[in-house]
């Protein structure tokens, strides 16, 4: 398949679509501000200390991910 970048993914839909696209055979990254134990037991690549609303913790995820190429992006970190 390819790459993809899931925001949100540490509960709810975010998690949900980490533990399918897994299953699809995408290398899944999921970003999320705090990891759990059900998202590091899904075997996906987890980058914790994400806030969609910095853009320090964004370029830093884009720093961490060494120019991987991006296949699928899924924005689901909510802002309230």
């Amino acid at each position: 398949m390819g790459i993809a970048l899931v925001t949100g993914a540490n509960r709810g839909i975010g998690l949900e679509l980490c533990r399918q696209l897994g299953e699809q055979g995408w290398e899944v990254i999921a970003a999320c501000r705090e990891s759990n134990s059900q998202l590091d037991n899904l075997g996906v690549q987890v980058e914790a200390g994400l806030d969609v609303t910095s853009d320090e913790d964004v370029q830093d995820l884009a720093r961490r991910l060494g120019g991987k190429r991006i296949d699928l992006l899924i924005n689901n970190a909510g802002i309230l």
